[in-house]
Order: structure tokens, then sequence, then C-alpha cells
């Protein structure tokens, strides 16, 4: 190996080591303000008819399944605290992701029709995702939603990303919905993704504020939708 080329090497190799020894206060909650690059909206959904299960029977056992719904191979989750479910505010989750990658989650949010996780310091991205069932007016007429509002961690984690992480990301949440779908039963009418980057995003579905409750609907009712 020439001198040059070692010399190239060395900063590839010092962003590998920096993320896989990880940031040193891992286990702290991050929001897109600790990332780099765009500020990016992910959406993953599948729409149903004819579900066999109430919405948040389907919303329940998604988040209390989470690990048996996500494809293993891909982000394998399971409790850094303790076994689960349980999966309560709070619940903190630890996934292998593509076997090789680490992250550290917390349930920050859960209500009847879905649940909001946050990234902790030890993730590759920065900030929020929301797991969501939408009921529309047809009994067993139900979307299912992935919705993340993010920045990488790094910019190692963000040339990953652009070289390919991106595609086990959105693997990983497409069979998760197709897992959840056999779940809540029916025929799959219509599923899609996108990706959006902006330098203001918002979720969908905005959690309400303690002003809100008890009042506040759930879903994309009046008061609760939030199109950024």
């Amino acid at each position: 190996m020439s001198r040059l080329t070692r010399l190239l090497a060395l900063p590839a190799l010092a962003a590998a080591a920096y993320a896989l020894k990880g940031p040193p206060d891992p286990l702290r909650p991050s929001g897109p303000e600790d990332g780099v690059g765009p500020l990016t909206r992910r959406r993953y959904w599948v729409e149903l008819e004819g579900a066999a299960r109430d919405p948040e029977d389907i919303a329940r056992h998604w988040r209390e399944h989470l690990p048996d719904h996500a494809p293993k191979w891909l982000a394998y989750f399971r409790g850094l605290d303790g076994p689960i479910p349980p999966v309560e505010v709070g619940t903190r989750l630890q996934i292998q992701m593509m076997l090789v990658r680490r992250g550290r989650v917390v349930v920050e949010h859960i209500d009847p029709l879905g649940f909001r996780v946050r990234t902790l310091r030890l993730h590759p991205d920065a900030g929020t995702s929301d797991f969501r069932v939408y009921p529309q007016e047809e009994r067993g007429h139900v979307i299912l939603q992935i919705e993340s509002l993010l920045r990488t961690n790094s910019h190692f984690d963000r040339l990953a990303y652009i070289f390919g992480a991106h595609a086990g990301q959105r693997r990983n949440w497409e069979l998760t919905l197709l897992s959840v779908a056999a779940y809540a039963g029916g025929r799959i009418v219509n599923r899609g993704h996108e990706s959006l980057e902006m330098t203001h995003l918002a979720h969908s579905y905005t959690v309400p504020t303690p002003e809100d409750l008890p009042d506040a609907p759930v879903g994309l009712d009046k008061g609760t939708a939030d199109h950024a």
C-alpha cells in the first residue's frame, strides 16, 4: 500500500472507529438538532380493506410485538432494560441493524392508535419515528403508517445512508408493515413510501399537549393533523 493510499484511508478508518465505538453519552435522547445533513421525513404506508381486527387491537399488538413484526436480519429489536412486552412510555429498546450497526430508542408517546419512539445517541439517526393506525370511515378500512422525522447522526452515517443503508431501512419498514397487515387481516389495496427533505418538517400526526387533553382527538381528526 502506497503512502498516499494509507493517508487517504486514515479519515475513513477514524470515522468507522468512531461509529463503532459510539458517542460518549450513548443513552441520551436525541433529536434532529443533534444530527447532520438535511432534515428528512420518510413515510411508509399500507392501506387495508376488510381488516378483521379493530384499529386499537392492531396498534396495541404492533407496539407490544414490534420485535416479532420487524425482520430480524434487518432490525433485531429487544428490550434494553428487560424483556418486552410490556412496552410503556419510557421503555428503551436496543436494535441490531443489518447485523452490524447498533441503535437505541426510547418510547416517548403511546395512545390507542399508535406510538412514537425517539432515538438515543447510540443510533445512526437522530429524531423520532411514529407508528400509527388510521381508521377510515368504512369498517375494516385502515391505513398502517410508519413515519420518521430524522437527520443522520454523523457524517459517517450520512455517507452510509447515501451508499445503501437507505435501501435496507426502506425494506425493513416495508416488511414490518406487511407483517402488521397480516395480523390485521383483510386485503392490501395500496402501499408505498416517500421521502421529503426540507428545512422545516413535522409529523403528520402531532402528539397532543397537556392543554389539549382529555378532549384531544386521535389520528387524523380535526386538531391533530399537521401537514408541514
